[in-house]
């Protein structure tokens, strides 16, 4: 028996990896970056989707993006072969758009600040742009500048990573005297400065680089929610831990913060919003804008430099208000049971596909159903016939309920007084002030006193004065008055009540 010679072994290995990597490819084939890409109208589709969500528009209501899609679809229609009778082809900027969606080159998102739905490129537009700027625009990427930011970063994650303390110290006493030499030779007059053109190129190269977290935040979004989808899925499916992932989240934790993309994204979060930080950043920016070298930039890479830290912001706080709903929603999920209804639901419809996959080899596929289904039946009628709701009109008012007359009897009023803790010195007071202004005539109801002294304590005041208008007032007989007061709430309240007259002052207790 021999064995394959080494040769042989490698041949293999080597047939196997370009085997798995062909297909890899003919996923990401099927990707809406390459299916963008290779379009026949991605010249023209890459265009308009460039021109209709420049920098810092990313998102735009779908009358808006008809719009301007519109002013560009002959492009489109250019691309179409023409039909053999002349005729104009029908497709409009509306189904372009909808195509898009369906392919994967936008995104449709339903905001609740927006009355109308909203649309934006979607991570593999955006990827599909700057890959084609970049052949547009090619910048060499073996720079002198890149390669001196990934020595630093190779520098200092060492250095932040090694155990040694005999090393770091070395380390930290060859920083302190390259230190005290740069200072030295400040102090002899001797200033060494890069290159113009050097300190642009490095300059450039920053700028791309902050350019491509655009992208980045949008993949964000896209990765949170295909975590949230997973959690769900687990949760429901009975092949997995679902018991452990039930009880993190019913004790609080947060599972979408604690992923990959979660503890990636609140780190450059909280590194974002740092104030120090912050304002020390766009400090050596400003300094940067001062700097001679900073004139070889055009307007458009000045303003990236200028902005570029605000730019951020936006989309940032975007993914955090996408990361806190999820987490909400998916809490919600759980804390009100709905996923039990869901794994009913699940069960049962596996169950059904068990039993037709079962009898899909027994029972041909031309057989008759033995089971009459009645079809559904609609009244139909126009649109026209519908009567639109008008969001501004309150509607009719409801109708008022009205209650039987009672008579209340002194010690119901004493009652009523001693537990609503209601302020009869208070009401006295504004008893005999309204009767002793002789603007009645020497004499008040208690309509006239609520008048000129609202109810302080709403139905309590009115309670108040019909004690004390039993006690110290005189009723005239199978007459009445309409009362009103409002209450704390802010709702005015009217009532019916008995017609008494105060005519002389109420003593005060």
């Amino acid at each position: 028996m021999t064995s394959p010679a080494p040769d042989d072994r490698w041949t293999d290995r080597r047939h196997d990896a370009v085997a798995a990597r062909k297909d890899a490819y003919e996923q990401l084939r099927r990707a809406s970056t390459w299916r963008l890409l290779a379009a026949t109208k991605a010249p023209a589709v890459l265009s308009i989707l460039q021109a209709t969500f420049p920098p810092g528009d990313r998102r735009l209501p779908r009358s808006e993006l008809v719009a301007r899609v519109g002013a560009h679809v002959g492009l489109l229609r250019d691309e179409e072969p023409a039909p053999e009778d002349g005729a104009v082809t029908g497709r409009t900027a509306g189904d372009y758009v909808d195509t898009w969606v369906r392919e994967g080159y936008l995104t449709r998102r339903d905001d609740q600040q927006h009355s109308e739905t909203t649309f934006e490129p979607s991570p593999a537009t955006i990827d599909a742009i700057q890959f084609i700027a970049s052949l547009e625009d090619h910048r060499p990427t073996t720079t002198q500048s890149r390669l001196t930011l990934v020595i630093q970063q190779f520098d200092r994650l060492a250095q932040e990573t090694e155990t040694d303390r005999d090393v770091r110290l070395a380390d930290l006493q060859r920083r302190r005297e390259r230190i005290e030499q740069e200072i030295r030779d400040l102090a002899e007059g001797e200033l060494l400065l890069p290159s113009s053109e050097a300190s642009a190129d490095r300059l450039r190269d920053i700028l791309q680089i902050a350019g491509e977290l655009s992208g980045d935040f949008l993949q964000y979004r896209e990765d949170l929610r295909a975590v949230d989808l997973h959690l769900r899925e687990q949760i429901l499916s009975p092949e997995t831990a679902r018991g452990e992932i039930l009880e993190q989240l019913l004790a609080g934790d947060d599972l979408l913060g604690q992923s990959t993309v979660g503890r990636t994204f609140t780190a450059f979060f909280r590194m974002l919003n740092d104030p120090v930080q912050t304002r020390e950043a766009q400090e050596l920016v400003d300094r940067l804008l001062e700097r001679d070298f900073a004139r070889d930039l055009d307007r458009t890479e000045r303003e990236r430099l200028a902005n570029v830290f605000s730019d951020l912001y936006e989309p940032a706080q975007e993914v955090l208000d996408v990361k806190t709903e999820l987490y909400r929603s998916l809490a919600r999920f759980v804390r009100s049971q709905d996923f039990r209804q869901h794994r009913v639901l699940l069960e049962v419809l596996q169950e059904a596909q068990g039993l037709a996959l079962a009898q899909k080899d027994e029972v041909p596929t031309r057989t008759p159903f033995p089971l009459e289904l009645d079809l559904s039946r609609v009244l139909l009628s126009s649109v026209s016939q519908q009567r639109l709701k008008d969001p501004t009109d309150p509607g009719a008012p409801a109708e008022a309920e009205v209650h039987d007359a009672t008579a209340l009897s002194v010690e119901v009023l004493q009652d009523l007084v001693r537990t609503n803790d209601i302020d009869i010195v208070g009401l006295t007071g504004h008893v005999n002030a309204v009767r002793g202004s002789g603007a009645q005539g020497g004499q008040a109801s208690i309509g006239d006193v609520l008048r000129a002294r609202p109810a302080e304590q709403g139905l309590a005041s009115v309670i108040g004065l019909m004690f004390l208008a039993t006690q110290h007032a005189q009723q005239r007989e199978g007459s009445t008055e309409i009362v009103t007061w409002r209450e704390l709430d802010g709702k005015d309240y009217a009532a019916k009540v008995p017609a008494y007259y105060f005519l002389e002052d109420v003593p005060v207790d």
